[in-house]
């Protein structure tokens, strides 16, 4: 290549740079379509250089702009085109994108495949894309009404977000976990307490306090399901403390309440049960501004 060839190299190069910066930051920002616009313009210029790696780059963002949009046949056909140019690659972010596809087009078993291969991929260095991962690939599993494989990829998904320091994640995939677990029948109920009694201490260190209670109060319905009625009790009685103020609707404070005194009931401690129920039915009265 010339002098002159490497010079319109260059700012064909630092064009496309532009726009891929350009086009990542609207795409964060949930820009679909305009994003998608940026990224058409930074592979078309793309192909006035020889095939590479800012090739292979231009049309990866293109795929997964093409799947933001919702057109997720053609975005999987950049990502299919895009891995052929290095088929021995290892490029977990492709995985997880080509599973996206599969999913948004439906075809979960395909999805599994591509959201596994994402997971080895992306390995215990990167545990928040692990997690992320592992997320996607449960709710697959649901819809593939696979609820055992759905608890064991959210279990997993539980330990990453927890060694990625994303405590409220890593309480909400366990809460899905026991329900899974509960689900399929196929767990030990001392199995389902270990999760729930981890979430349980997982939610202690939450400070959201609508989300710590809604999570509690989740906690304390599996635990009833089990007939775990101590454990309930407890938890009910902890989410009652964390919904208090502002920030926790009277209704759902209501209906924590409700909760408490079925729990109570089930316990054969009536007395106590009205009490709950009482103070239940007085915020249901409560006019709402």
């Amino acid at each position: 290549m010339n002098s002159s060839g490497e010079t319109e190299a260059a700012a064909i190069l630092a064009d496309i740079e532009k726009l891929t910066k350009s086009g990542s930051q609207v795409l964060a920002d949930d820009h679909h379509e305009r994003a998608l616009s940026i990224f058409k313009k930074a592979y078309l210029l793309s192909l006035k250089l020889p095939e590479g790696q800012t090739q292979k780059a231009c049309l990866f963002n293109l795929g997964a702009a093409y799947i933001a949009v919702g057109k997720a046949k053609k975005g999987l056909k950049c990502l299919m085109k895009c891995k052929l140019k290095e088929p021995e690659g290892r490029d977990a972010d492709m995985y997880f994108n080509i599973g996206i596809a599969y999913e948004e087009m439906k075809e979960y078993s395909k999805a599994v495949k591509f959201y596994q291969k994402a997971v080895n991929d992306y390995g215990a260095h990167q545990a928040d894309n692990t997690a992320d991962a592992l997320i996607k690939l449960a709710y697959c599993s649901v819809n593939l009404k696979d609820p055992a494989s759905a608890a064991h990829s959210f279990r997993l998904a539980g330990q990453s977000y927890q060694q990625a320091g994303r405590w409220d994640y890593a309480a909400m995939a366990l809460r899905e976990c026991a329900s899974y677990m509960i689900q399929s029948q196929r767990f030990s109920k001392a199995g389902v307490q270990q999760v729930l009694k981890e979430c349980h201490q997982i939610c202690k260190g939450i400070s959201h306090s609508s989300l710590k209670g809604k999570l509690l109060n989740d906690i304390d319905l599996h635990y009833a399901e089990l007939k775990s009625f101590n454990q309930a009790k407890e938890c009910f009685t902890e989410a009652l403390g964390s919904c208090s103020g502002m920030s926790f609707s009277i209704r759902k404070r209501a209906v924590l309440l409700q909760n408490t005194g079925a729990i109570h009931n089930a316990m054969n401690q009536y007395e106590t049960s009205l009490k709950y129920h009482a103070e239940a039915a007085d915020m249901y009265d409560v006019p709402l501004n």
